[in-house]
């Protein structure tokens, strides 16, 4: 995962930004680390197994029923408005 971009650098780690982040964000951080860590309170491991797999074929097949390309058409295109971009 990314971060916030400050001066050219990547910060990934939001603690680096707490000085200029809302009050309750600490908390909100806090929070988020104990649910990492707890046991799951939700479907059991074999029905999420059963869903992966079930949603898996159905992305599968949808992908062999696509007319879309393999690779993006606009690519080239793309890069040039970038530089475009860059360069004014």
């Amino acid at each position: 995962m990314g971060g916030m971009s400050e001066r050219g650098a990547q910060r990934a780690d939001l603690r680096e930004l707490l000085d200029r982040a809302p009050a309750y964000l600490p908390k909100l951080m806090a929070a988020k680390a104990e649910a990492e860590h707890a046991p799951l309170d939700g479907p059991s491991a074999d029905q999420l197994s059963e869903d992966v797999t079930r949603l898996q074929t159905a992305l599968d097949e949808a992908e062999a029923a696509s007319h879309l390309p393999d690779r993006p058409t606009a690519e080239p295109a793309l890069h040039d408005l970038l530089i475009r971009t860059r360069l004014t």
